[in-house]
């Protein structure tokens, strides 16, 4: 035992013989690669000596003084020591890779090393010297004491400022701010890089150089340039790594760090897109502008509103909520309640009534492009603390606004494409806590309420004009809500600027603004195929084109099975997925998406009685930025014996191209007309991305939400 302490005792004194050494000459140590390994243990080492530290001061306070009581003590000290210097030694070779603040990591350097050196002296004079029980517990504080501070500047270094002592410390408090004071930037943005990309990219721990502290440091970019560029359809490198998939290994933010929500994706995506405006506040943007959107949600209850309601009861909420009527609370146990309402075909004021339930903890109400009428409003003023009412695009002509009145506490009112005209807008201003009427594409304008936005506290929003300057249009809006057809129905296009016209084409070209076919109401559904709409103006520079595919199905199955798993982060209902006739957006976090990358697609449709079919189609996903292209094969077999099954279709989809958006894509496959009982779809992934691809060589995957029939 004394030959093993003699031998421990020794390699540690050399090996801190070697990191004063090195400490001494470190601006001039080179790091080869092999050694560079060395150094990146540093973070597994280092728990060793923290924790050896922390058992050797339990044991001197806690054990009992017996004949292995100094024993134990110095084994303990002895292998702290070891296991410091080697941890120091590691971390000095992990200092040398660029990328750290020289000036934090010099502080930690030297308080890790000099608790390396101070194990060893204690060690030695307590060993030598025999001293005392007290003598021990004091020393072995102090070197507690130097360890968390070394701890604390290292992770520091790691996981931004103040991490450890962060929850005993009083904490930089988030910047409360109101929706109508907040800057894109100041309070949507750089919150988002705070929680998820500081941590790595500041000034004391630069990956790739990259700084993100300040927004000058932001737009200038790291190693690989700069993060954006409006110019790429995938707006450059920060969105591109942000859309690999999280087991790729340039995936930001590193797998194992906490991901960034959807939400969060949205924000930075439009506010790149946008411009990357530092300065541009909320209140400037548009009504129905993305950002603009995502910030009355976060915001919204930024002013810590109190309620002073009780919550409804849970099995209210429940047998109210369904597919045209979602209610949920404004945030986590609070008694305010959100209502949304969906789908304007299915819209009545029986659904209105039907709140009553819960009416008094309603506080925000969505009733954008629903049929409501000016009987509705007297419903509505019913729900004594509504805050906020969207009624854009309703049926309301303004005649009855007054009885909005009796919402004593609503505080923002939004009639964005109604009837509403100057004189019943006026009777706004007697409202006791409005602030704030969104108006635009209405008979108000400017001008005509100058009088009364001069003497009241309301902020009227009421668009943009500009008689001297030529606007661009917005795109024509689809209002066609079923997304598969199983019978003819009318296309529905509609633009909110009057005298516009809508151009459009339905072989998948872009419509062009002098002879493709005009809209006017006479087209319809009636097979598979992608709609491309622009809307034209004199005076005005035609919008960019709306594209939406229309699918179609006249068999829905009896069931349907998948043959091969799908992948387990995209399974969305199994089997059920592909023949439940619901469709996903294209987006790929949506949860309706059967992803496969390690398997082929199989899926296999069942009937009862057998049914003529000439076509399949597969409703799939092309996500470039995701590794989400189309199938390199598909095939369709068919029968009326499961074990019969003959080839009835092989087809080739066309590869996606460099550049080519984010889009919901059909692959379809013809043959002639065969009667079957079953029906068995085959797609194979990409084996390789192309060259183009950032991550050229890796597997493809392939997303399918829908397997449509005839």
């Amino acid at each position: 035992m004394i030959r093993w302490k003699n031998l421990t005792f020794n390699i540690s004194f050399a090996l801190n013989c070697l990191l004063a050494f090195l400490l001494l000459l470190s601006d001039k140590l080179v790091v080869p690669a092999w050694l560079q390994v060395g150094g990146r243990m540093h973070p597994l080492l280092l728990h060793f000596p923290i924790v050896i530290i922390v058992l050797y001061v339990m044991w001197l306070l806690f054990a009992r003084s017996n004949s292995h009581y100094t024993e134990i003590a110095e084994k303990l000290l002895l292998l702290s020591s070891a296991t410091a210097v080697v941890t120091a030694l590691c971390g000095l070779l992990l200092s040398k890779e660029p990328g750290y603040d020289q000036d934090s990591l010099q502080t930690h350097k030297w308080s890790g090393s000099v608790t390396a050196f101070l194990l060893l002296f204690w060690y030695w004079i307590s060993s030598e010297k025999n001293t005392g029980r007290w003598y021990n517990i004091s020393a072995s504080f102090i070197l507690l004491l130097i360890v968390t501070v070394a701890g604390d500047l290292g992770a520091d270094i790691t996981h931004g400022e103040n991490f450890i002592m962060a929850p005993v410390t009083p904490g930089k408090q988030k910047r409360a701010v109101l929706f109508e004071d907040a800057v894109v930037y100041a309070d949507l943005v750089q919150p988002v890089l705070e929680d998820k990309c500081i941590s790595c990219h500041n000034s004391k721990k630069a990956k790739g150089q990259l700084i993100m502290e300040t927004p000058d440091l932001l737009l200038k970019g790291g190693k690989n340039g700069k993060l954006w560029d409006t110019a790429q359809a995938d707006l450059g490198l920060l969105m591109k790594r942000i859309h690999l998939p999280e087991d790729e290994k340039e995936h930001m933010p590193p797998s194992g760090k906490p991901q960034l929500s959807d939400e969060e994706v949205a924000i930075l995506h439009a506010w790149i897109k946008s411009g990357s405006d530092i300065n541009k506040k909320v209140t400037d943007l548009p009504p129905t502008d993305t950002l603009r959107v995502l910030a009355y949600k976060r915001l919204k209850a930024s002013a810590e509103e109190k309620y002073d309601f009780a919550a409804a009861d849970e099995s209210k909420i429940q047998k109210l909520n369904n597919t045209n009527r979602v209610i949920y609370p404004v945030a986590l146990n609070s008694p305010a309640l959100v209502v949304n309402f969906y789908n304007s075909p299915y819209f009545n004021s029986k659904q209105l009534q039907e709140l009553d339930q819960v009416k008094q903890q309603i506080v925000e109400l969505n009733l954008s492009k629903m049929p409501v009428k000016d009987e509705d409003l007297k419903i509505i003023a019913g729900f004594q603390n509504v805050r906020i009412l969207n009624l854009n695009y309703s049926a309301i002509t303004g005649s009855t606004l007054g009885e909005l009145k009796k919402l004593p506490l609503l505080k923002s009112l939004s009639v964005t494409g109604t009837s509403v005209n100057p004189k019943q807008v006026a009777v706004l201003q007697e409202f006791p806590k409005l602030r704030s009427v969104f108006a635009w594409n209405t008979g108000v304008t400017a001008a005509s309420i100058a009088g009364i936005s001069k003497q009241s506290k309301i902020r009227f929003e009421t668009g943009y004009n500009g008689d001297t300057i030529i606007m661009k249009l917005t795109p024509p809006v689809v209002l066609n809500e079923e997304k598969i057809i199983d019978k003819p129905v009318p296309v529905e296009l509609k633009h909110y600027i009057k005298g516009t016209t809508i151009r459009y084409t339905t072989d998948g070209t872009d419509p062009d603004s002098t002879s493709s076919p005009v809209y006017a109401n006479n087209l319809q559904v009636q097979k598979i195929f992608q709609l491309k709409a622009r809307a034209v103006k004199p005076g005005w520079y035609s919008s960019d084109v709306t594209s939406r595919y229309f699918f179609t199905s006249n068999y829905k199955p009896d069931s349907a099975v998948l043959l091969k798993p799908a992948d387990e982060k995209y399974k969305a209902k199994g089997g059920r997925t592909i023949a439940d006739l619901e469709k996903s957006d294209a987006g790929r976090g949506s949860g309706k998406w059967l992803g496969f990358r390690n398997n082929n697609f199989e899926g296999l449709l069942l009937y009862q009685q057998p049914v003529q079919v000439t076509s399949v189609t597969l409703s799939m996903l092309r996500d470039i930025g995701g590794f989400i292209l189309p199938p390199t094969d598909v095939e369709v077999w068919g029968g009326i014996d499961k074990n019969k099954m003959k080839l009835l279709s092989h087809v080739s989809p066309i590869q996606a191209k460099k550049g080519d958006p984010n889009d919901n894509l059909p692959v379809t496959c013809k043959f002639a007309p065969t009667e079957v009982k079953f029906i068995k779809i085959v797609a194979k992934p990409l084996a390789k991305l192309p060259k183009w691809h950032p991550g050229k060589g890796e597997k493809a995957w392939i997303f399918i939400d829908e397997v449509l029939v005839n």
